[in-house]
């Protein structure tokens, strides 16, 4: 029995026909009883819970939170209004608050198995990998269920510990042979591992076991292809698109797919690119004079960020330090950039005309959340070519610069440049490619599927930007 259960058979009875009209999906009248509850008794934290539990079904977040943090102010020993005010604060996209709530959990409750995973969840969101492992560890020593091995691999595997994660994978698979999820990230780590032919099958029987694993669908399509089968490549990528509308890897390896086949690039390739980049200059936001005193304080903050790290582990960053997610404790100036790049953001939406089957335009988001991170690149720095898997559209907006961008012998040290593929991805054509001239104040808007990566640059001046993924959560 969960603690949830437990929780819930101690229970009054007054409370457990709340829980009958929940479970019968009369919410209304359910409402309506705790509400009664509440206005015989104002301080009954466990109406207070059952009431946010029901209203939050509708949206009223705002009200949900308020109870729910009122009712852990009065009763705070269940396991169960923690559990829930975390996933509203996920929901919400407080994901700082989130986080704080089930660090807060895990020292009153530190055997409690969801708690943990949980913990682990929001660790490995914000890559804080080492974190996230030791919380699903602690989920699988008090009994987690034998799934949270997969998320043990994953975080693993993102450590470059990849042996460690197959053999986690492997023990997800021995307690549960149709698991589809542990056939594809063993997938992943047998990839990572140089064994094709291994990460192959893998693949192929995730799919085989889910056939709507659209990611493992993708990712025998990119084994395939490593493994010189361009064309059944090409078709894996063509088909997921068919199927399951604009996947990001799909699209990203498709045009690489074709050109192994044919030894180049398809027609039209650098001219799309073109098309799809989308150069902003933002304004300064309320309270600062000037774009370059704006840039200023952004700097500043972001030379100064605790969460940097240099060269993180499982990212593109090379001989340079990258934050962590700034907008999940927002503070300025970030806070002020956000609004300030929204409105650029939402310009451009409004000139995206939509083209059916498009693996970008075919969309325009509605309403969209951002995670924010920072890039600081010393000397030589670069990131080398990626795209991100987790946006819908992606960008870069330059801080502060260094005078020696646009030097070297091609005059573009320091640029950004679009379509090489990724380095260890050995290619039998030439590739197209597109660079663009940072400048201070500006952003680049582009999908997140495009491959890009920066150009190493020399100087002892600091190359400063920040980089953004557009999440939607509706569309026009």
């Amino acid at each position: 029995m969960t603690t949830e259960q437990t929780e819930a058979l101690a229970l009054p009875e007054r409370y457990k026909e709340v829980l009958s009209l929940m479970k019968e999906g009369r919410r209304k009248i359910a409402e309506e009883r705790c509400r009664e509850l509440l206005a015989g008794e104002p301080d009954d934290a466990d109406a207070m819970a059952l009431l946010a539990s029901v209203i939050v079904e509708r949206g009223e977040f705002e009200e949900a939170e308020k109870l729910l943090r009122q009712s852990l102010k009065l009763v705070p020993t269940r396991s169960v209004p923690w559990i829930n005010l975390g996933r509203l604060l996920q929901q919400t996209g407080q994901w700082g608050e989130a986080v704080e709530v089930y660090e807060h959990a895990t020292n009153l409750f530190p055997d409690h198995p969801q708690i943990a995973a949980t913990l682990g969840q929001l660790y490995q969101r914000a890559n804080r990998f080492a974190e996230a492992e030791t919380q699903y560890r602690t989920a699988i020593e008090n009994g987690g269920r034998p799934a949270l091995y997969v998320q043990l691999g994953m975080v693993l595997l993102r450590q470059e510990r990849t042996d460690e994660a197959v053999e986690a994978f492997q023990t997800a698979i021995s307690f549960n042979p149709k698991l589809a999820a542990a056939y594809g990230n063993l997938g992943n780590a047998e990839q990572k591992r140089g064994n094709m032919e291994a990460a192959a099958a893998a693949y192929e029987r995730a799919c085989e076991l889910n056939p709507k694993d659209t990611l493992s669908f993708v990712s025998m399509g990119m084994a395939q292809l490593k493994l010189g089968q361009a064309r059944e490549a090409a078709e894996v990528f063509e088909r997921a698109l068919g199927l399951h509308g604009p996947e990001r890897r799909a699209a990203a390896w498709l045009p690489y797919a074709r050109a192994q086949e044919f030894g180049e690039m398809p027609a039209g390739y650098r001219a799309e690119i073109g098309n799809l980049v989308v150069r902003a200059t933002l304004t300064p936001p309320d309270g600062y004079a000037s774009v370059a005193e704006f840039n200023e304080a952004l700097a500043k903050a972001l030379t100064e960020d605790p969460t940097i790290i240099w060269e993180p582990a499982g990212k593109a960053t090379r001989k340079g330090g990258q934050t962590g997610l700034l907008l999940d404790k927002p503070r300025e100036p970030f806070i002020a950039f956000e609004t300030s790049l929204r409105r650029a953001i939402d310009a451009h939406f409004d000139t995206i005309r939509k083209e059916p089957r498009h693996p970008y335009r075919s969309q325009v988001p509605k309403t969209y959340h951002h995670d924010l991170w920072g890039t600081l690149l010393s000397e030589g720095g670069h990131q080398h070519s990626h795209i991100h898997v987790g946006g819908w559209m992606s960008g870069v907006y330059y801080v502060a610069l260094p005078p020696t961008l646009g030097t070297g012998e091609d005059g573009k040290d320091g640029w950004i440049e679009f379509g090489h593929p990724p380095p260890e991805f050995e290619a039998n054509f030439e590739p197209q490619t597109v660079t663009y001239e940072p400048r201070e104040g500006d952003a680049l808007f582009f999908p997140s599927y495009l491959f890009h990566r920066t150009l190493p640059f020399s100087g002892d001046v600091r190359r400063i930007s920040l980089a953004f993924d557009v999440k939607p959560t509706s569309w026009r």
